[in-house]
């Protein structure tokens, strides 16, 4: 009698957590299909490896779609029209409207950002001789005659075009914005450097998202997740310093509400920033996070690889209250896989064991 007592509350507690799960997984805020958050599709834009050949490809609802060799850097939705920027099976720096290719004009040039207004295609980046965006494929140069990119670009609803990078002068990396061909230095710190890696608008203000180096005694520089906005600089936090085996931050990409700025990026850890030194240490080197107004978050990342390679964020967008990174993480088999964040939540976007992959860009429609 008491074993069947005892069946017969097991069996209740299971069928009860059970419920409780289905209850839990059937949430309004669910992820379905992997890449679909509340109805909303996530675009995660970049490349994979097959062989030895790289290609130029996005994952839209968890499905990859390839758009050729190469390799994608940003991606955007307008109207239902996928634009997207990287480079050819050539090494030429080019865009994508659906699957059709623009080549930018000049010589060995590089893309990165693209932004759509008013139905004219605009993408920043470099050329042999310097700095550069294009309007439709036609380039209009920035800061030349020097080491200079611009990273990011965006368009305010006046048509003012808004550049992102950096040039070279004296040795140092100065951050600068272009304002469309006007170049202004944004604030690094003393005797340091500073980079600008990508722009956001929040509302008609645009927001500067990268990195800056401050000199230190012990380690050379100490890089720091850094952004800009109207002239102040923020430098987020390490959550930690050299003495707690912290190098330091760096950011890729970034976002901005009304009320908040966020910022995706990375964490590197002393004792595997050389990897040739401290080769299968067994200890994380690259670790993924974001931060918010500044402040770090961490996110999950996959198995210590190699040199120690675990994660690390490369862009990142909001919906919804609802946060999305793209980047990379690390498995047993491959040092990065493309990957997505939903809310900390890490979701491989190909298989751990097959394919080399980075996510480059996201973007939510």
């Amino acid at each position: 009698m008491k074993n069947n007592y005892f069946f017969f509350w097991s069996f209740l507690v299971l069928s009860l957590l059970s419920l409780l799960l289905f209850l839990i997984s059937c949430s309004p805020d669910e992820i379905e299909n992997d890449l679909t958050v509340n109805g909303n599709k996530i675009y995660a834009a970049g490349y994979y490896i097959d062989g030895d050949t790289q290609y130029a490809s996005y994952w839209v609802n968890g499905n990859r779609v390839v758009l050729g060799e190469g390799e994608i850097s940003d991606i955007q939705v307008v109207n239902g029209s996928v634009y997207a920027t990287g480079f050819d099976e050539n090494w030429d720096a080019v865009y994508w409207v659906d699957s059709e290719k623009t080549v930018l004009q000049g010589n060995d040039t590089y893309s990165y950002s693209i932004f759509v207004h008013s139905g004219d295609v605009y993408v920043s980046g470099s050329f042999a001789n310097g700095s550069c965006y294009w309007k439709n494929g036609l380039k209009i140069n920035l800061t030349t005659n020097a080491d200079s990119e611009a990273f990011g670009i965006v368009v305010k609803e006046n048509g003012t075009v808004i550049n992102g990078g950096y040039y070279m002068k004296h040795h140092f990396l100065i951050p600068a914005r272009w304002n469309g061909t006007e170049r202004v230095d944004l604030s690094r710190p003393q005797h340091g450097d500073a980079e600008i890696y990508d722009v956001a608008l929040r509302g008609n203000t645009p927001v500067f998202f990268g990195m800056a180096m401050k000199p230190n005694n012990m380690v050379g520089y100490v890089p720091t997740a850094s952004y800009w906005l109207s002239g102040k600089r923020t430098d987020c936090s390490n959550g930690g310093t050299w003495r707690d085996n912290i190098y330091g931050g760096e950011a890729q990409g970034g976002f901005a509400t009304e009320t908040d700025i966020y910022v995706a990026g990375k964490i590197d850890h002393i004792g595997t920033v050389d990897c040739e030194e401290n080769p299968n240490s067994g200890e994380p080197g690259e670790t993924p996070h974001y931060w918010k107004n500044g402040n770090k978050i961490d996110l999950p990342g996959g198995p210590v690889y190699g040199c120690g390679w675990v994660g690390g964020g490369m862009d990142i967008t909001v919906s919804e209250g609802k946060v999305i990174v793209g980047g990379w993480a690390s498995s047993s088999t491959q040092a990065q896989v493309a990957a997505t964040w939903v809310d900390g939540q890490l979701i491989y976007l190909e298989d751990k064991d097959k394919y080399y992959s980075v996510v480059n860009s996201v973007f939510i429609k």
